[in-house]
């Protein structure tokens, strides 16, 4: 057997640098094609390359004209919907730094994660808590598409190192602390794309987990548009039994998921022919 080990070190993240510019890097190669899709059971939510990149930009631009500065914490109070991730990448395109939550916390743990946080703005969802009292601005689903007419913003760019975006670790073994991950993250993913699934402009990949995972962030959005793929996203409540019917009938030719999800899956379903990425 033959191994093969490669000790230099890999390209240097460029020293002007927006994570969300870099995932939106290849909208301009084909505009008109699926970037997104949120997977109902009777259809879809599609959102093209070209449709992406204009609404981000367009929300940037009106985040910035809102007078936030550069670097100001967004709280992320959004479901599994198609707002998030644009409200993501439109704060970092923006320059600003936003801090996906879990929409199951109630009221007093928002509150106690907000009075950590110091945000300056909240994107918030129907039917989610938010902090009471609210320290500052919220932004409504309604009035985050309504920005997404301003002019557009270019991404800021700036050191790979700063700041792009705080996930919140689970707090099952303590007090939750936010982990910072700084703009150079994605950067660092390239390797992983090459080496561990062979990621390439040609895939549709299903990620099963909700949007403010980490894992969900990473290989499940993030991922596939610095590639060029195609993300494809459960919409909320869609029952693991019923994943391997999307599967098929949206031609998924990677299916990214927790273990217990397959577990799930396996208990009334054969498995589905599709290669799979574990966390």
């Amino acid at each position: 057997m033959e191994s093969l080990i490669d000790l230099s070190p890999p390209p240097p993240c460029p020293q002007a640098f927006n994570l969300a510019g870099h995932v939106l890097g290849r909208a301009k190669d084909d505009p008109d094609k699926i970037a997104l899709a949120v997977l109902k059971l009777s259809g879809s939510e599609r959102w093209s390359y070209g449709r992406l990149e204009a609404t981000v930009l367009g929300l940037a631009g009106a985040l910035r004209a809102q007078g936030l500065s550069e670097g100001d914490r967004v709280l992320m109070r959004l479901g599994n919907t198609v707002e998030f991730p644009l409200a993501y990448l439109a704060a970092i395109a923006a320059g600003l730094v936003p801090v996906p939550t879990s929409p199951q916390l109630t009221g007093p743990e928002i509150t106690r994660l907000a009075a950590d946080l110091e945000p300056a703005l909240i994107f918030a969802g129907e039917g989610i808590a938010l902090p009471d009292p609210c320290p500052c601005p919220v932004v409504t689903e309604a009035e985050l598409h309504d920005m997404a007419g301003h002019a557009p913003a270019e991404p800021v760019t700036g050191d790979p190192d700063r700041p792009a975006y705080i996930v919140y670790t689970s707090g099952t073994s303590g007090s939750p602390r936010g982990v910072v991950h700084a703009h150079r993250a994605i950067w660092a993913r390239q390797m992983m794309m090459q080496g561990w699934y062979g990621l390439t402009a040609a895939d549709r990949l299903l990620h099963a987990g909700a949007f403010n995972w980490t894992y969900t962030l990473g290989t499940g959005l993030m991922d596939p548009w610095t590639m060029g793929a195609t993300a494809l996203i459960p919409a909320a409540g869609i029952a693991p039994a019923q994943l391997p019917l999307l599967l098929k009938r949206h031609d998924a030719t990677i299916f990214a998921a927790a273990p217990g999800v397959f577990r799930q899956m396996l208990r009334s379903q054969p498995r589905p022919p599709v290669s799979t990425s574990p966390p």
